[in-house]
């Protein structure tokens, strides 16, 4: 059983918000396919293993599965092969989570393929949700999640779109097809998505998965910017503990977002990322000063 920090919530559990439409609810805070879910048979499991289980303990059921199957779209390879599943098995989880899966390959057959194996290594059908990464030859991909979510394997389905300079094919997109989830790169260090896409899935009733929380036009971007710095002392007014979590609970207090994916190979960050979900949020006003004491450090 994970403790939660001596300043925690404890008599709260996880804010959860539902998905639009329906009567489920989902955890704010969720992981994303880290690396560490992509193994080896030689690697060790028990840290992967301890993240998800501290997951669950604090009350997420989120998770993204790895997405990489050999090359992706970018021609990128990766070794070992997803344990996701394996895991969760063995943890006796497979009910309990909410997984997603990406599509990012190209080719109508490809792509079927890629869901086929990764419905096989999360081990668990219907999936949940099944997206389209970075809305990759939507007119290949689009119509086989349909077909999928039409025959029952699985429950819902949307596309991604990541860190973008305009996002003008994603809001055509979700007024033309209605899915029911995006998943979208938002906070502080890159904050376009609120512009147009996050009030327009709000109202239309779709939900958003906020990914990459951390990063801007580089991988840690964010920490790059807060290193050394104090934290102000008027979070603790909503509740904020670290850095981590500000930039967490900026991301949440937007109306439109249902849940923040987190990526971590280490089980203390994991444990910090997930207390974002307990306690307030800041108002509109503190929103506000929150990106400013940002863009000024």
């Amino acid at each position: 059983m994970t403790m939660l920090p001596a300043r925690s919530f404890a008599q709260e559990t996880m804010r959860t918000r539902p998905i639009p439409g329906t009567n489920e609810t989902l955890p704010v805070i969720g992981l994303g396919a880290d690396q560490i879910f992509i193994q080896t048979p030689e690697e060790d499991k028990n840290l992967p293993k301890s993240i998800i289980q501290a997951m669950t303990d604090m009350g997420g059921r989120v998770i993204d599965t790895p997405a990489f199957f050999g090359a992706n779209e970018l021609g990128q390879t990766f070794s070992g092969k997803p344990i996701l599943g394996e895991l969760i098995t063995e943890m006796g989880l497979q009910e309990k989570l909410f997984l997603t899966g990406k599509i990012t390959v190209k080719g109508k057959e490809e792509g079927i393929a890629h869901l086929e194996k990764t419905e096989q290594y999360a081990n668990k059908r219907p999936m949940d949700l099944l997206l389209v990464h970075n809305m990759l030859e939507m007119n290949n991909h689009w119509p086989t999640l349909k077909a999928w979510k039409d025959s029952g394997r699985v429950r819902y389905i949307g596309t991604s779109l990541t860190r973008q300079k305009t996002y003008e094919g994603l809001e055509k997109f979700m007024k033309e097809e209605k899915p029911d989830f995006i998943l979208t790169g938002y906070s502080m260090a890159h904050p376009q998505a609120a512009e147009r896409v996050l009030p327009l899935a709000l109202d239309m009733g779709i939900a958003v998965i906020g990914a990459e929380p951390f990063k801007a036009v580089v991988d840690g971007a964010y920490f790059n910017v807060v290193a050394g710095k104090q934290l102000p002392e008027w979070a603790s007014e909503f509740d904020c503990e670290t850095w981590a979590q500000f930039s967490l609970k900026y991301i949440l207090s937007n109306p439109a977002m249902t849940c923040v994916l987190t990526e971590t190979s280490r089980l203390h960050h994991a444990k910090d990322n997930l207390m974002a979900g307990y306690g307030r949020l800041p108002d509109e006003t503190t929103r506000q000063r929150m990106s400013e004491h940002f863009r000024s450090l």
